[in-house]
């Protein structure tokens, strides 16, 4: 599967966003395409566990009523459609994926 020009371009900027203006001098292929996927999905996964992970607790508030409400919040956050990706998650997975995309931008 080829890319078209805009598709190079759009998967170009995504990748400057994340790594840097780095990312500008890189050719962009098929290969790269593949494993920005395989880091997007590395990075859902994590982002589904972190709307698993309790918000901070105020100082002086019940704890009853924290949980209760964390909860709550927990349910509503895995509810939403919602495809956003935590900083963390992102910023985790970028880096471990980092080596490959940039070893397949070279084509190797």
């Amino acid at each position: 599967m080829d890319l078209s020009q805009i598709e190079k371009q759009d998967l170009r900027t995504f990748l400057a966003t994340v790594y840097g203006p780095q990312a500008n001098s890189w050719s962009i292929n098929a290969s790269v395409f593949n494993q920005t996927y395989k880091m997007l999905h590395e990075s859902r996964k994590c982002s589904d566990l972190m709307d698993l992970v309790p918000r901070p607790m105020a100082p002086g508030q019940a704890p009853i009523k924290y949980i209760a409400k964390n909860v709550r919040g927990i349910l509503l956050r895995k509810l939403k459609d919602n495809k956003q990706h935590y900083k963390a998650c992102i910023a985790t997975s970028a880096l471990k994926a980092k080596t490959k995309i940039h070893m397949a931008a070279m084509g190797l």
